[in-house]
């Protein structure tokens, strides 16, 4: 396969990983809109036992959620569909192979590669890891392609 071709089905990738992630804050958005009322602990609980994972480890996270306010559900549930904006447009634009998306997801991510790294050095788990490596891999190829565009249009002129 040719370098620009695979290049170009890395981007498509990354532009469908950015959907994924769109659609993904969107469903816990409007879950937490429609169970605001709602003790999300045990909505929490139920999911789990529902999925048969481990409730000793999600124990912690279940009695956060008990005591969430309404005000704090709803933060969660902008917070939620404002990113879930900036994801489709990421999304979208990688998807259509535009260059400017290509700049506005290293702007995005980068930004956001403090707070996950500060994430980690609270509570390191796999999962973090794994976000955190994908999400610096996506940047430095960002970068690294932008970078070698650049050169390349200096020579063509």
């Amino acid at each position: 396969m040719p370098r620009a071709q695979k290049s170009d089905l890395t981007i498509l990738a990354i532009g469908v990983l950015k959907l994924l992630k769109c659609a993904s804050l969107i469903a816990v958005g409007i879950a937490l809109v429609r169970c605001r009322d709602k003790d999300l602990g045990e909505i929490a609980a139920r999911w789990l036992n529902w999925l048969w994972v481990s409730r000793s480890y999600f124990d912690a996270m279940l009695v956060r959620l008990s005591h969430m306010s309404k005000e704090t559900i709803d933060k969660f549930a902008i917070g939620c569909f404002v990113y879930a904006v900036l994801l489709a447009i990421e999304g979208v634009g990688l998807t259509m192979q535009k260059r400017w998306a290509e700049y506005l997801t290293v702007l995005i991510t980068a930004s956001l590669l403090p707070f996950e790294i500060y994430e980690l050095t609270q509570r390191l788990t796999v999962s973090g890891v794994v976000v955190t490596l994908i999400n610096l891999a996506i940047v430095v190829y960002l970068i690294v392609r932008l970078i070698k565009n650049r050169h390349h249009k200096k020579r063509k002129h």
